[in-house]
């Protein structure tokens, strides 16, 4: 990874650790079993991790990251960050039609392991690809980006660990969201926040951020604009939690 920065950035680069830190990958979840399969896969190069909302696709690349991958890492969500705001981090500055190419220089000169989260699409990610080096990317979809792995992450199979990793979940939930896990699982199909509010007897602004926060820890699966469901494994486990 041997790119030089483009003309017109200016500022100088920071030392190889100095990471701003809202751009370093955050800690993977402390209960993290199974994809044993999924992290062998990931190689250097590209890789895509697409699948279902909920699904764990950050949390695994997180996982690898940590465990596996080397060197400094930089982390950008693609659904949060401003491309300008991470370069100007960095102390760079860029025309607006050069951003991507002083990104994939800023990338290249630090040899950074990558990690662009929540990617819409293969448009998207494509400009922001270094020449070389390891790239995790995560999506709801595939993205077809020649040349890269495309793992799919799908539900966690039951091979007897997914049991003591809910509880562990469980336990580290908050009451509203504790709450809304154990109701909304009695619902059958797929639901949207009205329902769930409904269930709950809460204002949908607030079932809708507690919805969010159980997506985000892979309790529930969101399957749409603002739907949601269980794996059945989960909705299982949600169910037994009401009678304990």
């Amino acid at each position: 990874m041997r790119d030089v920065l483009v003309a017109g950035a200016t500022g100088g680069i920071r030392g190889r650790d100095d990471v701003p830190p809202r751009f370093r990958p955050p800690a993977p979840p402390r209960h993290f079993v199974g994809r044993d399969a999924e992290l062998a896969g990931i190689r250097a190069g590209v890789t895509v991790l697409h699948g279902a909302s909920g699904a764990g696709k950050t949390a695994l690349a997180l996982k690898w990251l940590r465990d596996r991958g080397s060197g400094a890492q930089l982390y950008v969500d693609l659904a949060a960050h401003d491309l300008g705001r991470v370069l100007r981090a960095f102390g760079l500055d860029a025309d607006p039609a050069d951003k991507q190419a002083v990104f994939r220089g800023l990338v290249t000169r630090r040899q950074f392991t990558l990690l662009l989260d929540n990617a819409d699409s293969a448009e998207q990610v494509t400009p922001l690809l270094p020449a070389s080096g390891t790239v995790l990317v995560t999506s709801r979809s595939r993205l077809a980006l020649p040349g890269a792995r495309e793992i799919a992450v799908g539900p966690l199979p039951d091979d007897g660990r997914l049991g003591p990793l809910l509880d562990l979940s469980y336990v580290e939930l908050g009451e509203r969201q504790a709450r809304l896990y154990r109701l909304c699982a009695w619902e059958p199909g797929a639901f949207g926040v009205p329902v769930a509010a409904a269930i709950a007897g809460e204002p949908e602004c607030d079932v809708e951020d507690a919805l969010d926060d159980l997506v985000e820890k892979s309790l529930l699966t969101e399957v749409g604009d603002d739907a949601f469901r269980f794996h059945d494994l989960v909705r299982a486990h949600a169910r037994a939690m009401r009678y304990q």
